[in-house]
């Protein structure tokens, strides 16, 4: 039995050493373990692609860049979306050639500029994800310095995964993480440095605790001050680390060449599917399926106009601007423009002036010119895209309570955070699943929850949601999501970050089958479900005027860049032929049950050649 690891240094101590100016980098590690490098010409100054030799084994590298004090670099320690664009593109190197791809991870995490998210960031941090879970040759993975959420998942999903002992893996940056949960401290005037290791002790980023999620396999001892004052020492250590995993792989050839076995790779993906699949373990399996009420909600916030209370003057305006419009009705509502830095008041359209009431309920409570509207709670999520008392939810009793080591996440204020929310939404969790009809045909149908924790997923979503898929890989049933999501939960850590890889990994065992997955994106979508699940459709249909951002704008803005209104919504996504479908509310069904009807009359092959989203928006 192996002996538990102890952390030498708290958890704000090791933060100061990855954040020490001269920490060591990825160029440092790659000169020091490989042989006969040669650098690709990366298109990203924070991503270094290059080939080298080990122990006379060729392999690929990838190495996130941090730039260091005093060095001329244009690195930002920040992938951009051209960044993990050419990262699929030697992941497609290696595997046609089957050569090993060693990954550096050090990054504060993806690049949040608007030039990145008109790249489509998430989507490509999605296809990192989702290749690095499929890709057919070895893969192994180093965390030397920062992992820092999705932007260091989307290299890091590999057969071996090792971490530096000073090193942290987080969901979110500390100092992000404080704009969200110490607002009112920060607002107090509090510095934002001094809440930093609060912060991190509900981030929970050491090694030591990845290790139990099964993230990585091993931690790698450092010299005793850091790594940052014994690079040789660091180095020999990663170069013997990645030696003796690659020995256990690759074997002599007959003419001198070290090569892998068809058997041993085939193991290999085995083995990485179960790990992946496993990152949140629960006690027991696939629930019943149960009857739930479905009642439409009645929203008594929307503000209305009363014509007749308006002074003269401003009756005849509004009257003249009703007949242009065409409206006939009395009851008018007001759709008014809502984009306020300072009150982190985000929503993507508005402005529209006054639109008819009935329209405007009619359309779910959503503007039918611009989409701005309410949330909506499952209830009308269901009610809006399913045929009538068809929805039978499952898995309904599954809570964090059944996970195995659950005493890890469910203390202190996020269990109370939880027994607050107990009763007062439809579902237990942020997900709800079940199966439901629409027009007469079964789908399953995956719902996230604005209104449990605002939508975010941890473990009891990543496992609601590859149940479902199960279930409809084993009934050849269509899959379709609706996503309202603010992205990974920050209280369970690593352990949300992690349900990233496992709901994308899930989706490759549904399209092999031929399956058909349909994904909604509707307003608020941001963080790591855009960066995972949602951008996986092989169709995907954003609601009009929905906000959808690869991290949301309280985190853009603390990280020192604007956000453009205009670039952050589903009308952009459509207009750039990142998605297919551009739709008011109430057109949503029309459009899915067309998808269904399709999947149901044309036969599918038992096989699909390719995984991943049918058309590439790169290639257009």
């Amino acid at each position: 039995m192996k002996k538990k690891y102890t952390p030498k240094r708290n958890l704000k101590d090791r933060y100061d050493l990855i954040r020490h100016p001269k920490r060591i980098r990825s160029s440092d590690v790659i000169k020091g373990v490989f042989e006969s490098i040669s650098y690709y010409e990366s298109p990203d100054p924070s991503l270094i692609a290059a080939k080298g030799t080990i122990n006379e084994i060729d392999c690929l590298i990838l190495g996130q860049e941090k730039r260091r004090k005093g060095k001329d670099s244009e690195a930002t320690g920040m992938l951009t979306s051209k960044g993990y664009g050419f990262a699929l593109e030697i992941l497609d190197e290696a595997e046609k050639n089957t050569i090993p791809v060693i990954s550096f991870i050090d990054t504060f995490g993806g690049d949040t500029s608007m030039k990145s998210e008109l790249g489509g960031q998430s989507f490509l941090i999605s296809d990192c994800i989702s290749r690095f879970c499929e890709v057919k040759t070895p893969t192994v993975s180093y965390i030397i310095g920062e992992g820092g959420s999705g932007g260091a998942l989307g290299l890091q999903v590999t057969d071996k995964s090792y971490m530096l002992e000073n090193a942290l893996y987080s969901v979110i940056a500390p100092e992000s993480c404080s704009r969200i949960i110490f607002h009112k401290r920060l607002t107090a005037g509090e510095e934002i440095e001094n809440t930093v290791k609060d912060a991190l002790e509900v981030l929970r980023p050491g090694a030591e605790h990845i290790k139990k999620i099964g993230m990585i396999d091993d931690i790698l001892p450092e010299p005793k001050e850091g790594a940052h004052t014994n690079y040789k020492f660091t180095i020999n250590t990663i170069k013997k680390s990645l030696t003796k995993t690659l020995n256990e792989w690759v074997r002599p050839y007959h003419k001198g060449k070290k090569v892998m076995s068809k058997r041993t790779l085939k193991k290999l993906l085995k083995e990485r599917r179960e790990k992946v699949l496993n990152y949140g373990r629960f006690y027991d399996t696939l629930g019943i399926l149960a009857k739930r009420a479905i009642k439409r909600s009645v929203h008594n916030n929307i503000k209305t106009i009363d014509i007749e209370r308006e002074d003269f003057y401003t009756q005849i305006l509004i009257k003249a601007h009703l007949e242009k419009e065409g409206i006939d009705e009395t009851e008018i509502f007001e759709c008014e423009k809502e984009w306020e830095k300072e009150k982190n008041i985000f929503k993507v359209a508005g402005g529209c002036g006054f639109v008819s009431l009935k329209e405007y309920i009619d359309n779910f409570y959503a503007c039918p010119k611009c989409g701005k509207g309410e949330y909506l709670c499952i209830e009308e999520q269901i009610a809006k895209i399913c045929d009538n008392d068809s929805f039978h939810e499952t898995e309904s009793d599954l809570t964090i309570n059944k996970l195995i080591g659950s005493r890890r996440y469910n203390y202190g204020s996020y269990k109370k955070v939880l027994e607050r929310m107990d009763g007062k939404t439809f579902s237990k969790e942020g997900l709800v699943t079940g199966t439901a009809k629409m027009n007469g045909k079964n789908i399953v149908l995956v719902i996230s929850d604005i209104k449990f924790i605002g939508g975010s997923f941890g473990a009891v979503f990543g496992e609601k949601f590859k149940r479902a898929v199960d279930f409809a890989v084993k009934n050849n049933y269509p899959l379709i999501s609706v996503c309202s999501s603010g992205g990974a939960r920050m209280n369970e850590g690593p352990m949300a970050l992690a349900q990233m890889a496992k709901m994308n990994m899930s989706l490759l065992d549904l399209k092999r089958e031929g399956i058909l997955y349909l994904s909604v994106i509707a307003g608020p979508t941001t963080g790591g479900a855009y960066a995972s699940y949602v951008t996986q459709g092989d169709v995907i249909i954003g609601e009009k005027g929905a906000l959808v951002e690869f991290a949301g704008p309280r985190v853009v803005t603390g990280a020192g860049f604007d956000v453009d209104r205009d670039i952050v919504c589903t009308d952009k996504l459509y207009e750039t032929k990142k998605i297919q479908h551009l739709v008011n509310r109430k057109d949503l069904k029309n459009i899915l049950s067309y998808y269904v009807d399709l999947f149901y009359i044309i036969k599918f092959p038992d096989t699909r050649k390719r995984t991943g989203r049918i058309r590439d928006f790169r290639k257009n």
